[in-house]
């Protein structure tokens, strides 16, 4: 049996994963393998099937060239979604699990096509086909809003407006919690009374559409805090209904200037950035006059925001990161960069607005304002919070071959924080002003220095140092500098001398495996040991990972006997661990080497 052209090029595991996402191919797979997928019939480049769940859903899966086309009679697949079932299918196919493959020549097992429906439905009388759907709608919420909209038709363009209304805020407004499972069901019934603001627009309603948009964002701002929108449904829906407002304007040119007037409270009072950047996006409908009347809007609201310049201050101005950042769009389309500079300055309560007015200037080329303000910034900050700052000022002391002042500005900072990244950072600088040797052998000193005031904590070349908060114990600061090197053995000497922590001694016993195994040896075996004395019946993986790589050290130095013994020894210590001794047994060729 040979799988359909076209079908066989275009489906695959991956494709499948992609057109569903993560979420619906998971379910899909776990249908699949529950071999819930029946009736597979297979005719040309078309695929159709029955996928069983809590209800039967029919499924067909098609290509014509290039191009993939499917469909669900679930909720999700009448919203247009690449359902759990569609996945179910699809995979089925791919294995080629319960196919039918039709013979099109001898017309055997064909399938039903729409041409058959068609005339199907052509031979029966007008009362039964309108008996039929009165039926199928009472069971399918999407086919009842699409009658409801038909006969709403009948009675002209109001009532078909308040059908459409009804029907959207039947499906959107919401009483109780709808959780992961129930958002995509919900989803799909909003979907589906979204298409009413499409009929509206088909019918010349634009005026109408727009309205209905406004409404229903509204409604969905409040809907989405009481369903689990962790995949985006809700997030999605918003998007949609974005796009219908902008074709409903694009319609019903409403006057530019009340548009940029009613924009500006759009984006003012949207929760989820819905209506962000709608100066931009409706550009062409607003016009200079439109544009015009949306600035003043927001510069009037604007004249109530307060400067803010103390540490840590904030800002009660209802809707003030809205207001800000529509300041910032308006500034930006304007080209003014002074214009978008005042905005920021408005707000130096923490340090990335004088980052940000820095960038601007360098971004424009004019890297002495950009200084000027990086500078001002560092004096308001000089504790952690500045650190982005310095770093901003220690490029741009370089690129004024300020080489001095940048130096002593990254060596303040390795001074603070000393560690490997602020090492790197220095060795960077330094090493552009040509003058690495120098600082380096600073910089080690000043490590040696931080080690010998920890050596009255921990200290002697077994110590460890298991604690996120220990980084600097030790001589482990040191022991990564050189590792980061490739001075090995210097770093070895290190260890050996004030410890370091566990993770460091692996790297050293990795890197010094061929060159001292024994050294490496007793690392991974001291480590392994305690590693299973850390564990509580399970997870051991990585403590026999270190055991055996002991064991293989040893035993290339014709020490096998002496780590069977110490092997012996420690599953008796833990012979109340019985995922060890099994774990022990099944990887018993890499520890017992003979």
């Amino acid at each position: 049996m040979n799988a359909p052209g076209h079908l066989h090029a275009i489906l695959s595991d991956s494709f499948i994963r992609t057109l569903a996402g993560d979420r619906y191919y998971e379910r899909g797979v776990d249908y699949f393998r529950r071999g819930l997928v029946d009736s597979l019939l297979q005719s040309g480049d078309s695929i159709e099937a029955i996928a069983h769940g809590t209800e039967q859903y029919a499924v067909r899966l098609s290509a014509n060239g290039q191009k993939f086309k499917y469909t669900c009679e679930c909720p999700i697949g009448e919203g247009g979604g690449f359902c759990k079932h569609c996945v179910a299918t699809a995979l089925t196919w791919l294995t080629g699990q319960t196919v039918t493959f039709v013979d099109q020549k001898s017309g055997r097992s064909a399938p039903i096509t729409t041409k058959d429906i068609q005339e199907a439905l052509n031979a029966q009388d007008k009362e039964t086909l309108i008996n039929w759907l009165i039926e199928w709608s009472e069971q399918d919420k999407s086919l009842r809003q699409r009658l409801n909209r038909l006969a709403s038709l009948e009675k002209g363009s109001e009532t078909l407006v308040a059908q459409v209304r009804k029907d959207l805020e039947k499906a959107i407004k919401i009483r109780g919690y709808r959780d992961y499972d129930q958002a995509p069901v919900y989803a799909a019934q909003v979907s589906s009374a979204l298409e009413g603001i499409e009929t509206l627009l088909q019918m010349k309603q634009a005026t109408a559409a727009i309205d209905l948009c406004e409404d229903a964002m509204q409604w969905l701002e409040i809907a989405v805090e009481k369903i689990d929108d962790s995949n985006g449904e809700g997030m999605h829906l918003m998007g949609r209904v974005a796009e219908l407002h902008l074709l409903a304007c694009e319609q019903a040119k409403p006057d530019p200037e009340s548009l940029g007037a009613r924009l500006f409270i759009l984006e003012l009072d949207g929760g989820y950035s819905q209506w962000s950047g709608v100066a931009e996006r409706y550009a062409h409908l607003l016009g200079d006059k439109g544009l015009a009347a949306f600035r003043e809007a927001a510069l009037k609201e604007w004249e109530n925001v307060p400067t803010r310049t103390s540490r840590g201050g904030h800002d009660s101005t209802e809707n003030y990161y809205s207001l800000t950042h529509m300041m910032e769009s308006l500034a930006r389309q304007s080209g003014d960069i002074e214009q978008l500079v005042a905005i920021f300055e408005r707000d130096l309560s923490f340090p990335n607005q004088y980052l940000r007015i820095a960038g601007i200037y360098r971004e424009a080329g004019n890297r002495e304002k950009a200084l000027q303000w990086v500078e001002r910034g560092m004096a308001c900050y000089p504790d952690f919070q500045g650190v982005p700052l310095r770093l901003f000022a220690a490029e741009e002391y370089q690129h004024a071959e300020r080489h001095a002042d940048a130096l002593h500005l990254l060596w303040s900072e390795f001074r603070a924080n000393p560690g490997l990244e602020n090492y790197k950072l220095l060795e960077g600088f330094a090493r552009s002003a040509d003058d690495w040797e120098d600082w380096r052998d600073r910089a080690l000193r000043h490590l040696r220095r931080v080690a010998a005031e920890q050596s009255s904590t921990k200290s002697g070349s077994t110590a460890e140092f298991e604690s996120l908060w220990d980084w600097k114990y030790g001589h482990s600061l040191l022991v990564e500098v050189f590792l980061y090197e490739h001075k090995i053995e210097e770093a070895w000497q290190e260890a050996q001398a004030g410890g370091c922590r566990n993770k460091l001694w692996l790297q050293l016993a990795e890197q010094r495996e061929k060159t001292h195994p024994a050294d490496s040896a007793a690392i991974y075996l001291s480590h392994g040991e305690k590693a299973v004395a850390r564990v509580d019946n399970s997870r051991y993986e990585p403590a026999i990972h270190l055991l055996e790589k002991a064991a293989a050290l040893m035993h290339s130095l014709g020490r096998s006997q002496e780590f069977e013994t110490r092997f012996e020894t420690l599953r008796l210590q833990h012979k109340a661990k019985r995922n060890l001794q099994k774990l022990a047994e099944a990887r018993r060729s890499f520890l017992y080497i003979r």
